[in-house]
């Protein structure tokens, strides 16, 4: 190790990652330190509870907000796949067990779970909006 370096990054996140990557293709040197023994911050997944063999996301979601800009100037090989199951949020309705599910791949299905949910047609037209201006601004960011 060096005793000096030109930037000190803490953190080697998803966004440690990539700022270290830019310093270093610009020249400069860099320190990236990480308190964890795995790198990757939130894209990654953990096993939460000992006693259940599940890793569970840890908000890797935020791979796919992953700029194409980003990809193409480190020159990443990287194969981004999308799942079917975008969310599912368990819930008790009239003391039974239910489930809002929004899929990936089949709009009709996250209708119908949204309906059953709320009973009404405008929440999931809603949820639709907001996913848009979603996707607008982190296509902008």
């Amino acid at each position: 190790m060096k005793s000096r370096y030109d930037v000190v990054i803490l953190g080697a996140g998803h966004n440690g990652l990539v700022a270290a990557s830019y310093l270093g293709r610009a020249g400069l040197s860099v320190l990236l330190l990480e308190k964890n023994d795995y790198i990757g911050g939130a894209t990654t997944s953990q096993k939460v509870f000992p006693d259940y063999d599940a890793r569970l996301s840890r908000y890797s979601y935020l791979v796919s907000l992953f700029p194409e800009k980003i990809i193409r100037d480190l020159g990443l090989r990287l194969d981004l796949r999308r799942r079917a199951t975008g969310s599912f949020t368990p819930y008790i309705k009239s003391g039974r067990d239910h489930g809002l599910l929004i899929s990936n791949v089949d709009e009709e299905l996250s209708r119908r779970s949204m309906v059953d949910l709320t009973g009404s047609e405008a929440e999931f037209e809603q949820m639709k909006k907001f996913y848009a201006l979603s996707r607008i601004f982190a296509e902008h960011t």
